[in-house]
């Protein structure tokens, strides 16, 4: 029994000596991830990103999941956004997302997220796959938080995609109306008017069916479109243009051959 110990007494100063050495090791490795993230975020304000990123993924290799951690994924996210680099900021944010408490970064994150599908979308000539993504997630944006400093943003550039959308619908009744695929066309061109009615493309469709009746020779029908529709042009200008379709019309046989080359 003396002799257990006594050698439990002889290695009490080395447990003693190994567990101080291993809190020295934990402070200094704590106060140099410190040190990392300080001089990311130094290096983030002074618009180096990339350079922040290296201080931001070093933490993160090191020690994810800790306070400093959390933290540093945030401003990686912020990096990537800068750098428009908008999957890896996606991708960034949400993993971010599991791990903070703090609503108003939450709120803040998830309007950013949106900002990042919304600048990966397209324009009206490229698939639509992206813009309608982007158009969920904004919505779901509003939904969630009504009374978001963000709100009003947030449902511009719901607006922006929804006049994209209205764009490619109309063009794609374009393309129908050249083609001569009139019963198709006339369906693209009521889709914008019932459902983007407060785009500029629906006064474009009202006088894309104009011509869906002139192209066919049915100038009565047009003249009736017309008077039915004037008041429901959102510009005055339109609806001039219009006006001036329909005169023009009977003044040339040529005349809406020419209009055809110009709307191409």
């Amino acid at each position: 029994m003396k002799f257990f110990l006594k050698i439990i007494l002889l290695s009490l100063p080395i447990i003693i000596s190994c567990s101080s050495k291993s809190e020295v090791d934990i402070s200094n490795k704590q106060n140099e991830l410190i040190e990392k993230l300080n001089h990311g975020k130094e290096l983030f304000d002074k618009g180096r990103h990339t350079r922040s990123m290296d201080e931001f993924n070093h933490i993160l290799l090191n020690d994810r999941g800790s306070e400093i951690g959390v933290e540093a994924r945030y401003y990686q996210g912020e990096a990537y956004f800068e750098l428009e680099q908008y999957d890896e900021a996606i991708a960034s944010y949400e993993k971010f997302l599991h791990y903070t408490t703090d609503e108003e970064k939450v709120e803040y994150i998830m309007y950013k997220i949106c900002k990042c599908y919304f600048n990966l979308s397209t324009n009206h000539n490229r698939d639509q796959t992206n813009n309608n993504f982007a158009f969920m997630k904004l919505q779901h944006f509003i939904d969630e938080f009504s009374a978001s400093v963000y709100f009003e943003e947030s449902e511009e550039l719901i607006d922006i995609l929804r006049s994209r959308k209205a764009e490619k619908v109309h063009e794609t009744g374009r393309l129908y109306l050249k083609l001569k695929e009139f019963d198709s066309a006339i369906i693209y061109f009521n889709d914008v008017i019932n459902n983007y009615y407060d785009t500029k493309f629906a006064d474009e469709s009202r006088i894309s069916i104009i011509f869906f009746y002139l192209l066919q020779n049915k100038v009565d029908d047009a003249n009736l479109y017309y008077k039915d529709n004037k008041d429901k042009f959102l510009q005055f200008a339109k609806q001039e243009e219009a006006k001036l379709l329909l005169t023009n019309y009977s003044k040339s046989n040529n005349w809406i051959k020419n209009k055809i080359r110009l709307y191409k």
